[in-house]
């Protein structure tokens, strides 16, 4: 077995920027629970100790993959539009890496990381509400409430969430039906739209409710994304 820190994964000029790659090619093809570090180093045709010249372990490694793939998400910066449109496209960047890679993307949600990384997306977002003048304590209730809202959608989108709205057109039937059947008159007139989902809408439904409720909170113009303001 090759020698810790030594060996032929050096030898092949390994990284750790290359290793979490493959990691993040791996986890995307084949999901987070079938990841492990042996079938990492198979897939580098490395020994599996060379890892560990790179990365201490499993769980510092898959700390790297959310660092990575936060890295990479082109955020807005704080000069471009009005903060509304930069929570918009800030949203737009953040769901877009999700989709990009759908299996390897709840790492980011679900560990936590003081990376560089996660300390800039946090910045990022901040920035969005910062010519508002909330308080320090608003702007990180702010920063929360969108970030609960993107990330609960995100996984949503991902599979990882209650879903109520069907798959096909048979799917919605029986699913309206059954709703329906509760007798109840309200899940009755809603049941048509819970058993069927476009989770584009949705997801922009919710977010311009964020917005305009926070404009309306702070006392200034909603702005509804297509050039017409609202008091």
């Amino acid at each position: 077995m090759t020698a810790r820190g030594t060996g032929r994964g050096r030898r092949l000029g390994l990284t750790r920027e290359k290793v979490i790659a493959a990691a993040v090619a791996m986890i995307d093809r084949d999901g987070p629970d079938a990841f492990s570090l042996r079938k990492l180093a198979t897939e580098l045709d490395i020994e599996n100790m060379s890892l560990y010249s790179h990365v201490p372990n499993k769980g510092a490694l898959l700390d790297g993959v959310a660092e990575a793939l936060l890295a990479g998400i082109a955020f807005p910066e704080r000069e471009g539009g009005t903060w509304q449109e930069r929570i918009r496209a800030h949203a737009a960047a953040f769901r877009a890496a999700a989709k990009q890679h759908p299996k390897a993307f709840p790492l980011v949600l679900t560990r936590p990381t003081q990376s560089p990384a996660a300390l800039e997306a946090i910045r990022s977002t901040l920035s969005c509400f910062d010519e508002l003048r909330l308080d320090p304590e608003e702007m990180v209730h702010a920063l929360r409430g969108y970030t609960a809202f993107v990330v609960g959608s995100i996984m949503r989108d991902l599979g990882y969430a209650i879903y109520l709205g069907a798959m096909d057109s048979d799917q919605v039937q029986q699913r309206t039906e059954a709703i329906a059947a509760s007798g109840d008159p309200l899940l009755t007139a809603t049941a048509p739209y819970l058993a069927d989902s476009d989770d584009d809408a949705e997801f922009q439904y919710g977010l311009e409710l964020l917005i305009s409720g926070l404009a309306a909170k702070v006392g200034v113009p909603y702005d509804d994304g297509r050039g017409r303001q609202l008091p």
